[in-house]
């Protein structure tokens, strides 16, 4: 067969493409330099793509991997040839994919994914995991294996905070056992560092075997999994490839393993032999037959109102994260305001539009239109969010804090899937899992909201109302620790001082890898003379130091 491949093949690299000798003719497809064949993303349809080639090499499937990421090209919906979407990142980029996965004929994700992208239009499959190692590079390199335990990956305790608490929980292990956790570390030197190490930590965001299970094995270290992964055990056995950790026995696991080597060396031998059958450029046939096979669910994208297709087309592509689609971007959001001037959803996009712009009058306009928003749905707890997160990027704290206030009175979740945000916010990571997997709650908003609007009164010098706030705050959501060090700190200022310390002492659990927040009880123990606890949370801090490297 003759296969179209866009993205990244397996979530690695072009490169994989490069290492298969398959039964089939592979050729990368996108928009870069990279690309065998090249189209234009403002103008080539797949149907143009197809009629191109045709007379020398007609393609008789298209695979397109993350199309979150990597926009496929327009008019997908009408391809002359079968269409697979492979998805990662849903938990992120859902609001794009819940209707825009309609325009494939098969869609391939995670184990967790089947369940929260399925939908009337949509109906996906988790075939095998979506992820690989890149065999000329995740390979055992000449290097001894000194560190008992390594972690590469993301810091940011806002992307995954169960992972964050997990890392510093290994970190304060820094004194007993080699423990390196490292971010930016890529190419030859993470896979240098994979082969010193002997275990190698995980703990993946959807349950899924993701691409440092792989690595992993490919480098001939332990992979240590989280026991709740929804795939490990559909391909690993624990204590025989892999080993499976809790919350309850990550220590006493990892123990284990770094005392008996003998079995430790086994368990990374035989994870080691499956990494070649695990190899994308050996799966690919496997994946390619399977999906020539398949019958199409009939890409329904097309039965919907030419409206909504339009703001779903300007959701896929004119608001990704490539510069190339902005003019298309710019097209469709002026389209849609006019054909559809009284959807908040519509303003809301417009405004997310001008974000991406870096002038003043752009940023003022998106303001704007993010009012509006609200304007139109006044109802709207995200919409009233969107319009006091807008006020305050623009330093307007008396108009963010009435539109927090309309938060509190909101009565609906329209337009949930839109709240806007960033990575480095705890609550917009939670918020974004929470739509996808349908436990989005009105309370989460109002909490949010809560914790924001107290920020504004103690700079006001509105102590006891940002404290009632706070304490609402912490019965609506738990989960959302944001207020904590603002607590403490009004605790400390109004001389509740034991309780200032008792309180962030007891969080810190729920405040991994905040360095501040440790710096800052130590000081308050030692206001209060507790000099021992002061010392010996000193030397925690020093302990957890000591594991981490960031390149």
């Amino acid at each position: 067969m003759n296969v179209l491949c866009q993205g990244a093949p397996f979530c690695t690299a072009h490169m994989l493409l490069d290492l298969y000798e398959g039964r089939h003719d592979i050729r990368l497809i996108g928009i870069d330099e990279e690309a065998q064949c090249r189209f234009d993303p403002l103008r080539d349809t797949m149907n143009d793509i197809v009629e191109r080639l045709g007379p020398t090499w007609r393609p008789d499937l298209f695979l397109c991997w993350t199309p979150e990421i990597y926009p496929p090209p327009l008019r997908i919906e009408d391809s002359p040839i079968p269409t697979v979407a492979m998805v990662s990142d849903w938990h992120i980029y859902y609001p794009v994919l819940a209707k825009n996965l309609a325009r494939f004929d098969v869609v391939l994700c995670d184990k967790a994914g089947v369940k929260v992208l399925e939908n009337a239009w949509v109906a996906p499959q988790h075939l095998f995991p979506l992820y690989s190692q890149v065999s000329t590079l995740h390979k055992p390199h000449a290097v001894p294996r000194d560190l008992d335990v390594v972690y590469a990956g993301s810091l940011n305790a806002a992307t995954h905070h169960r992972r964050a608490q997990y890392l510093e929980r290994l970190a304060r292990l820094a004194g007993r056992y080699n423990i390196e956790i490292v971010s930016g570390v890529m190419g030859d030197d993470y896979a240098r560092l994979l082969s010193r190490a002997k275990t190698v930590f995980n703990c993946t965001l959807r349950g899924e075997l993701n691409l440092r299970v792989f690595e992993t094995l490919a480098c001939g270290a332990v992979p240590f999994v989280e026991e709740e992964n929804l795939e490990v055990r559909d391909w690993f056995q624990d204590a025989v490839e892999v080993v499976l950790y809790n919350w309850e026995n990550l220590e006493h696991r990892l123990e284990q393993v770094l005392k008996r080597p003998d079995e430790a060396t086994a368990i990374a031998a035989r994870a080691q032999n499956r990494a070649a059958g695990f190899a994308g450029e050996n799966r690919l046939d496997a994946l390619i037959e399977w999906a020539a096979e398949q019958h199409s669910g009939g890409r329904p994208f097309r039965q919907f109102p030419p409206d909504e297709r339009t703001y779903q087309d300007l959701l896929l592509f004119g608001l990704s994260r490539w510069p190339v689609y902005a003019p298309l971007g710019e097209l469709l959001v002026l389209r849609l305001t006019k054909t559809l001037p009284k959807d908040p959803r519509v303003w809301t996009a417009l405004a997310r539009f001008l974000l991406g712009h870096e002038e003043g009058q752009d940023a003022e306009r998106s303001t704007k239109a993010f009012l509006q928003a609200h304007r139109l749905n006044r109802a709207s707890a995200p919409y009233a969010l969107n319009a006091a997160t807008a006020c305050r990027a623009r330093g307007l704290q008396d108009l963010e804090a009435e539109y927090l206030d309309a938060v509190l009175h909101a009565e609906t979740l329209d337009g949930a899937e839109l709240v806007v945000g960033n990575p480095e916010c705890p609550f917009w990571i939670r918020w974004g899992r929470a739509v996808a997997t349908k436990t989005a709650a009105l309370d989460m908003l109002r909490a949010e909201a809560r914790i924001r609007l107290a920020t504004i009164l103690a700079r006001r010098g509105q102590a006891p109302l940002a404290e009632e706030h706070l304490a609402r705050a912490a019965l609506e959501d738990p989960d959302n620790y944001k207020g904590v060090e603002l607590c403490a700190e009004i605790l400390w200022n109004t001389e509740r001082k034991a309780e200032a310390a008792d309180m962030l002492a007891k969080n810190l659990v729920n405040l991994p890898l905040n360095m501040r927040a440790r710096n800052r009880l130590r000081e308050m123990l030692e206001a209060l003379g507790r000099n021992d606890a002061a010392h010996a949370l000193a030397e925690e801090a020093n302990t957890i130091a000591r594991a981490y490297r960031a390149k």
